[in-house]
């Protein structure tokens, strides 16, 4: 099968990864996988700009045209607001907006350059409402949300199509299972179900784009 182009995971975890690497390699897509405990071959610390830079490089040399990222990486953290330090709230802050930052400027200009791709940022139900013990987690999905939106109106004339996701609710896997013993697992979301939605925003046509897609599982709704 001829490629269709790589896609590049920023954040790989089991779970929905797993879900999308086999679904867009199904598709014909070369996947690249990075976490900073993934793959060894491509591990990188996307917090850092310059490392960030290297890999695209590497990519530009190694791997088939970028056809588009999915970012996903995430540091889930819930804890009381006044015991939560400055410390925990930037290293939450940088884990899941200054990597998206990072990412997509290297992203855009190659995109830029080929005439479009997709960029899908995964948020959660804490980019729209924030509980008690979230002020850091939804501090910072707020922010990538705004990013979102700014550069949606910044290149989508680019043929660069953003979208991001609101993730309402807990994605199956064994770690999921493990750290919410007590959640009722009918109605955690099933990360290939998950992947197809990705799939989907990813091939829409450019005269009818999602820019904010919510999900969640049948008759969760807060």
């Amino acid at each position: 099968m001829k490629t269709q182009g790589s896609l590049l995971i920023a954040g790989h975890a089991s779970g929905l990864g797993d879900a999308l690497q086999a679904r867009f390699e199904d598709g014909g897509y070369q996947v690249i996988s990075v976490s900073r405990q993934g793959d060894p071959r491509w591990a990188t610390d996307l917090r850092d700009p310059a490392a960030t830079a290297r890999l695209f490089e590497r990519l530009d040399r190694e791997a088939a045209p970028l056809a588009g990222v999915v970012h996903n990486a995430m540091q889930f953290h819930r804890q009381p607001f006044l015991q939560t330090s400055a410390q925990t709230l930037q290293d939450v802050w940088q884990s899941m907006v200054l990597t998206a930052f990072n990412v997509s400027q290297q992203a855009i200009t190659r995109l830029q350059a080929q005439g479009g791709g997709s960029l899908i940022f995964s948020g959660a139900s804490g980019s729209l409402r924030a509980g008690p013990q979230f002020s850091a987690f939804s501090s910072a999905k707020f922010a990538l949300r705004g990013l979102t939106q700014a550069l949606v109106r910044e290149h989508s004339h680019d043929g660069i199509h953003v979208a991001h996701v609101v993730i309402d609710g807990l994605i199956r896997s064994q770690r999921t299972v493990e750290r919410f013993a007590q959640a009722d697992a009918t109605q955690m979301i099933e990360p290939v179900d998950l992947a197809e939605q990705y799939w989907q925003l990813f091939h829409q046509p450019r005269s009818g784009w999602t820019h904010e897609l919510d999900i969640r599982p049948m008759g969760a709704i807060a």
